[in-house]
C-alpha cells in the first residue's frame, strides 16, 4: 500500500514565485522522480497549480516509508536539477544554499485558518523582516505595534481549548 501526501513547493526567494516556473518545476519533478523510483518506490505525481496561483506536488510513498520519509531531502533533486540544467537561471534566487521550500498539507479537510497553504513561505519570510526592522525602533508608535503582535503571539502559542 502506498500514502499520497501533497506538498506545497515554492521559491525561497520572494522575488519568484513556483507558478511562474511551473513548467521547469514538471520537468525537474519527472528528473526527480526517476530517482525515487528507482530508490525507494516514491511516486512524484505531475506538479499541478492550485486556486491561489501556487504549486502543489502529490507524492505516494509506501506505508513503511510514510513516517521517516524527509521531504527537503528527498525532494532536493528538484532543486538541484533547476540549478544545474537551466544555465544560471535559479542562481541568483538562492537562499543561502536553499532554493526551494517545501510545505506538506497534512488534512486537505482543514479549515482555511490552519491551512499551511494560506500564506506562502515569502510572505511569511517578509512578515519576519518587518517584525525585525519594527523591533530595530523604539519610539512610541513602535513599541506599541510590538507589544500588540507580541499578545498575539502569545495567544497563538497557547493550546486552543476547543480542540
Amino acid at each position: 500500500m502506498a500514502v499520497t501526501k501533497r506538498v506545497i513547493i515554492e521559491f525561497a526567494s520572494p522575488d519568484l514565485r513556483a507558478i511562474d516556473c511551473i513548467q521547469d518545476i514538471r520537468l525537474a519533478s519527472n528528473n526527480a522522480s526517476l530517482n525515487l523510483n528507482m530508490r525507494y518506490d516514491v511516486v512524484l505525481q505531475y506538479p499541478m497549480p492550485t486556486d491561489d496561483d501556487r504549486v502543489y506536488l502529490d507524492i505516494r510513498i509506501p506505508d513503511e516509508l510514510v513516517d521517516s520519509f524527509s521531504y527537503g531531502k528527498r525532494l532536493r533533486g528538484i532543486s538541484s536539477y533547476l540549478l544545474k540544467n537551466f544555465g544560471g537561471k535559479y542562481e541568483q534566487y538562492l537562499v543561502g544554499n536553499r532554493l526551494l521550500t517545501y510545505t506538506l498539507i497534512e488534512n486537505e479537510g482543514q479549515d482555511s485558518k490552519r491551512k499551511p497553504g494560506g500564506i506562502s513561505m515569502a510572505e511569511r519570510l517578509e512578515a519576519i523582516a518587518d517584525f525585525a526592522r519594527l523591533l530595530e525602533r523604539s519610539d512610541e508608535d513602535a513599541i506599541f505595534h510590538i507589544n500588540r503582535i507580541m499578545l498575539i503571539l502569545k495567544e497563538a502559542a497557547e493550546p486552543e481549548e476547543n480542540e
